[in-house]
This record gives C-alpha cells, structure tokens and sequence, in this order.
C-alpha cells in the first residue's frame, strides 16, 4: 500500500512538473510569436521606406538625366 501511495505521488508530480513545462511552453510561445509580429512591422516600415528610397533615386536620376541632356545641348549651341 505504502508503495503504491509513493508511486501515486510520483505520477502526481510528473504530472505538476508536465504542466509547468506546457506552461513555459506555452509562454515561450507566445514571446516568439510577438517577436515574430514585431519583426514582421519593423520589416514591412523598412521595405516602405526602401521604396520611397528607390523613387527618390529613380527621380534624381531622372533630373539628372536631364540636366545633361540640356548641358549637351548648351555645349552644341555654344560650339556653334
């Protein structure tokens, strides 16, 4: 009888200790996901940064596509 109250407390303190490492489980979980979430933000405000980036280097290649072509044109006008 003693041995099976012993062997009964045994299972009830694996038990406790399952559910305390389902617990962390769980805990850990979550940290990863809300990390995950705060990654996915931060990554999706660089990329919009990143294309607003691009567009000010399409539009200053732009602007300075052109100032050469008026440059070119100026220097034809002024050889002739």
């Amino acid at each position: 009888m003693e041995a099976i109250k012993k062997k009964m407390q045994m299972l009830k303190l694996d038990k406790e200790n399952a559910i305390d490492r389902a617990e962390q489980a769980e805990g850990d979980k979550k940290q990863a996901e809300d990390r995950c979430k705060q990654l996915e933000e931060e990554k999706q405000g660089l990329e919009k940064k990143l294309k607003g980036t691009e567009d000010e280097v399409e539009k200053y290649s732009e602007a300075v596509k052109e100032a050469q072509e008026k440059l070119e044109m100026a220097e034809k006008k002024a050889a002739d």
